[in-house]
């Protein structure tokens, strides 16, 4: 298991705005990746789709809108943008303050890194005429719940409800409540998105301070303790098959 979080990531270049990749091919993930971005009022997230990976868009903080095409659908904290394969698909600060976002994609999409994703002015592409997008907002909070699961957990988006390569829960414990995982898909991700926790993992005992990051492969384990107060986590996993970056 690896130890990461938000601030530490590698940049790239996607539309206008701060933006980073924190798990991603070159630091050895290949099924599961992350990145975070940072915009200010008036930036955008450059409108693209991605030719085989499912992406998962979480607002952090602030709200903006999803933009596809013409159309603007208004996203705040506290939600999630499914975005199934080959649809269209960017973000848009148009409120007045910063807006924090992360997003995951399973499987990578090289291109995004390498900027052919970064569509000039007027050359990004377009939803076709006529279609109807299958692009989901999710409230994380009103997800179904895990039942046997510790804590308040939630399945936002999993194999069940139609996704081929990743799933997300949204998963909140209470003070003094801990939380003991194993991982169970090829690569899982978790994000602490309030809160602050201790990690026990590999023998050691570790802070997790709000916007940190665990990446883990299958069979790793740790055990989360809340301590003093209420903690939200975010779990982002892949569901099948590998990605074409496998050796």
């Amino acid at each position: 298991m690896q130890l990461l979080d938000l601030f530490a990531g590698r940049a790239f270049r996607m539309g206008k705005g701060d933006n980073w990749r924190i798990v991603h091919p070159e630091m050895g993930a290949r099924r599961l990746t992350l990145n975070h971005g940072q915009h200010e009022p008036g930036q955008e997230f450059t409108q693209h789709l991605h030719d085989e990976s499912e992406d998962m868009i979480v607002v952090l903080e602030g709200r903006g809108a999803l933009r596809q095409g013409d159309t603007y659908t208004p996203i705040e904290a506290g939600e999630g943008i499914f975005v199934p394969v080959g649809e269209v698909h960017g973000t848009f600060n148009d409120s007045g303050a910063p807006a924090r976002l992360i997003s995951f994609q399973a499987p990578p999409d090289p291109a995004l890194y390498a900027g052919k994703r970064d569509h000039g002015a007027g050359a990004s592409p377009l939803p076709p005429t006529g279609h109807r997008s299958e692009v989901r907002i999710l409230t994380l909070a009103k997800g179904g719940p895990a039942l046997g699961q510790p804590g308040d957990w939630r399945c936002v988006v999993s194999a069940a409800q139609g996704a081929r390569h990743l799933g997300l829960d949204y998963i909140r414990l209470q003070e003094q409540e801990g939380l003991s995982h194993t991982a169970t898909s090829a690569e899982e991700v978790f994000v602490l998105v309030a809160g602050s926790a201790t990690v026990q993992a590999n023998g050691e005992r570790r802070p997790l301070a709000r916007y940190g990051v665990m990446f883990l492969r299958q069979g790793d384990e740790f055990l989360l303790n809340t301590e003093a107060e209420q903690v939200t986590l975010l779990r982002c996993y892949s569901v099948d098959r590998p990605a074409s970056t496998d050796p």
